[in-house]
């Protein structure tokens, strides 16, 4: 039944393999028939994500991880200021992120 190229179909052609009718439609006993074997036409929705795998996401960029590293490398040549302020700002960019993910979840 499914049929992934009909929007590129002639109507007619459309009509003959759903086997309907334009004007009249399914009948109720088709229709019923149809619900039974295919399903609901609803859309699933996804679980939301949650607060490790927002937290996780924002780790797992590439410039990211190059901060950290950057902030590793700083630590290991004795630039602890250094070192501490990109750290504060790879957290502070991951927490505001998991909250901005987190609001447009719920909306």
């Amino acid at each position: 039944m499914q049929d992934r190229e009909a929007h590129g179909k002639p109507i007619e052609e459309l009509v003959g393999s759903l086997q309907t009718q334009l004007d009249r439609g399914l009948t109720q006993q088709a229709a019923q028939e149809r619900l039974g074997k295919f399903g609901a036409n609803e859309l699933t929705e996804r679980p939301r994500p949650g607060f490790l795998a927002l937290l996780w996401d924002q780790f797992n960029n590439y410039l990211v991880i190059i901060l950290i590293i950057a902030a590793l490398l700083s630590l290991a040549l004795g630039e602890y200021i250094d070192s501490i302020a990109i750290m504060f700002i790879v957290l502070l960019n991951a927490v505001v992120g998991v909250v901005q993910e987190s609001k447009a979840e719920q909306a």
